[in-house]
């Protein structure tokens, strides 16, 4: 048997001795599974906005600039006309001119160019959801552009001014269409932002904060065997009945067909899924091999077995501690109508599962679990076969006993869930404690 040492001196040696965490740039099967539904919900919705977006009417017109000189002065004139079409001024312009209600701003987003590099054609699009909004700030472009430059060229010598016309309108009524944002370019861009953000955060998540992905992960971090991994109790893929069984058999493994009086369950977090996992035990057990079960909440802490079976009023196991209440006095029988659904259908007869919860004034008797768990547990020796919810290791509830009392004692992970860091430590104090064997269960994430 391992000598004794208290909670907070195994967790400080067992930070000590802690190797470099391994990162990973893997997910776990549940985090792909997040990821996937959200790029897919993104896609969908994307595609429906797309879908129900109005059309954008474009109104275009062509114009060629030339100014009778070679071909570098067009080029240059061109590129600066195309300035002048986007730039703000020109857009007050056709404002003042068409005596519109929209802002000099909303008038610049409507016109447009497009030019191909050294052309001298110019297209000057006006794009709006509104098809008459379009058509009349497109006809005052055009009027604007040339008030613009004979109003400059007047105030210019005649030996400075710009030759001849400086451009001309190609097509004498403009180019109407619509247009459509894409909806297969909605769905692509939907599906990679929507996918792309969770991957990015379990990304990070996982390398800040290692979590198990896998049977292997524990096998490498904790110095336990792996005894069984088993679906999750809860959830769409959770399977009460195989998760038990499974559990079973690695017990009466574990155990090389020794009877086993007292069974805990640990683990590195505190979990509801541990807590419904020693509900389920007691049940099969007591239903199967036909032996009475006492149920004790020892998780003092989160108590999350007895919120469960919804006791949290009830005294329990801290009156039992404090010697307020002995221990048949506390347990109570476990009603049909208590238990949750995930159960339905394992359930033991009336009378062979009994309870004792958490009790109320917790917080006080806490530092009891250590001298008087024991106590607590001689009352009910060889009329039930014990099955303890235990709390968080390490953690603030002394856990240092309960091991040490223990026939067997099982550590509950789950995937995607439980970090490694944690998982390590509670490995390392269940080594320091336990005087039975000891292995972990794995719950699929």
């Amino acid at each position: 048997m391992t000598p004794m040492r208290y909670e907070h001196e195994a967790e400080a040696a067992a930070a000590e001795a802690t190797p470099s965490e391994r990162r990973s740039l893997r997910l776990n099967r549940r985090q792909v599974i997040i990821v996937a539904i959200s790029a897919l919900v993104t896609g969908v919705i994307a595609v429906v906005f797309a879908l129900l977006s109005p059309p954008i009417y474009q109104t275009e017109r062509s114009i060629i600039v030339y100014s009778g000189g070679n071909a570098n002065e067009n080029d240059v004139l061109s590129a600066a006309m195309e300035d002048i079409i986007n730039s703000k001024g020109m857009a007050a312009e056709v404002k003042r001119r068409g005596g519109f209600d929209e802002s000099i701003d909303q008038i610049d987003a409507l016109i447009g160019t497009s030019r191909s590099p050294l052309s001298p054609t110019i297209k000057i699009i006006v794009s709006s959801p509104d098809k008459d909004q379009s058509e009349a700030v497109s006809a005052q472009v055009i009027p604007a552009l040339q008030a613009v430059f004979e109003s400059n060229q007047r105030q210019l010598p005649v030996e400075q001014r710009i030759a001849g016309p400086v451009f001309q309108q190609i097509f004498e009524n403009p180019l109407q269409s619509s247009a459509t944002f894409p909806w297969w370019f909605a769905a692509l861009f939907g599906m990679l932002i929507g996918g792309l953000v969770p991957y990015l955060f379990f990304l990070f998540r996982n390398l800040r904060k290692p979590v198990v992905a896998s049977a292997q992960d524990v096998t490498q971090a904790i110095d336990l065997p792996v005894l069984v991994k088993v679906p999750p109790m809860s959830g769409r893929t959770g399977n009460p009945r195989d998760s038990v069984a499974g559990v079973i058999s690695a017990v009466e493994r574990l155990s090389l067909d020794e009877p086993i009086h007292r069974l805990v369950l640990v683990g590195p977090d505190s979990g509801p899924d541990r807590a419904l996992m020693a509900l389920a035990l007691a049940n099969v057990i007591a239903r199967s091999f036909g032996q009475p079960v006492a149920l004790v909440d020892a998780d003092l802490q989160s108590g999350s077995l007895t919120g469960l079976l919804g006791a949290d009023d009830t005294a329990g196991l801290s009156e039992c501690l404090s010697g307020q209440l002995a221990a048949d006095a506390a347990m109570v029988d476990v009603p049909d109508t208590s238990l949750p659904r995930e159960l339905d259908g394992i359930t033991a007869p009336e009378g062979m599962v009994r309870f004792i919860g958490a009790g109320i004034d917790r917080s006080r008797n806490i530092l009891r679990m250590r001298s008087a768990l024991d106590r607590v547990l001689e009352g009910l020796a060889g009329r039930y076969v014990v099955i303890i919810n235990g709390p968080q290791i390490p953690g603030p509830v002394p856990t240092s006993q309960m091991l040490s009392l223990a026939d067997t004692t099982l550590m509950v992970v789950v995937e995607g869930k439980t970090s490694l860091t944690d998982a390590r430590l509670a490995g390392d104090a269940l080594r320091s404690f336990a005087s039975g064997p000891s292995g972990v269960v794995v719950l699929r994430g």
